[in-house]
């Protein structure tokens, strides 16, 4: 069943929590759930924990992408806050392949995320303002962790097909005056 009442910003940070304590596991087991081995299983276990469960079919990241999609809730061009899902191609300019939820966002725009690999949850460092870039220019700090594409080293930013604050709209507070919920448009695809 999926949640319709909204999360709190206290249950998001609760959340990040959570899937912090993973890191360096392998598997992402919370409260004795196993949410499985894939890394849609950290955005999944994050979204449980805030009261949020998300679709049975939202079980990998092209699902989650086309949810956030649908919902209005993806750009590409925003910088990442904690508790947003970083979407990630597995070659440049390719689908969304692999998910990760932001845990700290620096003052630099730099994203601090994590995500499940077949090593177990790691966490990455992607900067949308330098995305083929391994440092900031300027100051020479380290704003994009290198991620292995048909045996050569990638910057994470190169990578990024998307982001969604589909974890924190749904703890923002809804407001009380709008009209009715507006269906998603069917897009092209």
């Amino acid at each position: 069943m999926v949640s319709t009442s909204p999360a709190t910003s206290a249950d998001v940070a609760a959340a990040l929590s959570a899937v912090s304590s993973l890191v360096g596991r392998r598997s992402v087991v919370l409260d004795g759930v196993d949410y499985g081995s894939g890394c849609a299983a950290l955005a999944r276990a994050a979204f449980a924990r805030a009261g949020r469960a998300l679709p049975a079919d939202a079980k990998d990241a092209a699902a989650l992408h086309a949810l956030a999609r649908a919902r209005g809730a993806l750009t590409t061009s925003r910088t990442p806050l904690a508790g947003d899902l970083i979407f990630l191609a597995d070659r440049p300019g390719g689908p969304p392949a692999h998910v990760g939820i932001v845990t700290r966002s620096e003052a630099d725009g730099t994203a601090v995320m994590l995500h499940r690999t077949r090593f177990g949850v790691l966490r990455l460092r992607v900067n949308l303002a330098y995305p083929s870039l391994p440092s900031d220019p300027a100051t020479g700090k380290h704003v994009n962790d290198a991620l292995l594409v048909d045996g050569r080293s990638e910057p994470a930013g190169k990578l990024v097909v998307g982001v969604s604050d589909l974890l924190r709209r749904a703890a923002s507070p809804r407001p009380t005056t709008a009209g009715p919920p507006q269906q998603p448009r069917p897009t092209k695809g």
